[in-house]
């Protein structure tokens, strides 16, 4: 998947406008984390940024719509937008689930991926890094903790927490995924044969697989391999 484009498009495409009244008479909106995002003592933010973000929406290789707001939603894996930065966040509306649109906010793409051929039960991933062997994707998930009111005046209240807890997939361009271990000591394991020389790759540049921008250079380096 190559995402590189010079076309330009309405700020609205007309297709685009009947894919979001499609989405809203399929569900209403009836998001069952609408809790959680009205609360405004939260900790930490159920999107991947507490704010929208100016971005573009692709199908295929056609703009679809360009300079909307948007924000993905990682405890409801939704991605909603709105006609500008400046619209109301009620006037937001879902985007359809479709392994061939893809939104670009800002600098950051995220994919609609079916699992096993199901809609239903595929996600949004973001694309790190597109290689030329393989790709590194990042499935963005929150642990929501849920708050407490107070039981006393001795007590104060526990907002909601929203805890990162994300994944990490190297993905083929066959299009097969490999999720790296959580455990540090193993993810070295997923380089096969390549691991010695992942590993004195790591040693030589004092990288650490736990941290993203390292991780995401050492699957640079496999990738060169």
């Amino acid at each position: 998947m190559l995402f590189s484009f010079t076309a330009e498009a309405q700020f609205w495409d007309r297709e685009f406008v009947g894919g979001l009244n499609q989405i809203d008479q399929n569900n209403k909106r009836q998001r069952k984390f609408d809790k959680y995002t009205l609360e405004e003592n939260s900790i930490g933010t159920p999107y991947n940024h507490p704010d929208y973000l100016t971005g573009n929406v692709y199908k295929g290789n056609a703009l679809w719509a360009t300079n909307i707001a948007i924000r993905y939603n990682a405890v409801a894996d939704e991605i909603e937008v709105k006609e500008s930065l400046e619209s109301k966040d009620e006037d937001a509306r879902l985007l359809p689930k479709d392994p061939e649109i893809f939104v670009k906010i800002v600098n950051d793409i995220y994919v609609f991926i079916p699992f096993q051929g199901k809609i239903e039960d595929g996600g949004y991933f973001h694309v790190m890094f597109e290689g030329k062997k393989l790709d590194l994707y990042k499935k963005l998930k929150k642990r929501v903790i849920p708050g407490r009111k107070a039981s006393s005046s001795f007590t104060q209240d526990v907002p909601t927490e929203f805890r990162d807890e994300s994944q990490y997939f190297l993905v083929t361009k066959s299009g097969r995924f490999f999720q790296l271990p959580d455990e540090k000591s193993k993810k070295f394991d997923i380089f096969g044969a390549n691991k010695e020389v992942v590993l004195e790759y790591v040693k030589k540049n004092n990288l650490d697989p736990e941290e993203e921008k390292d991780l995401l250079k050492i699957i640079q380096f496999y990738d060169g391999v």
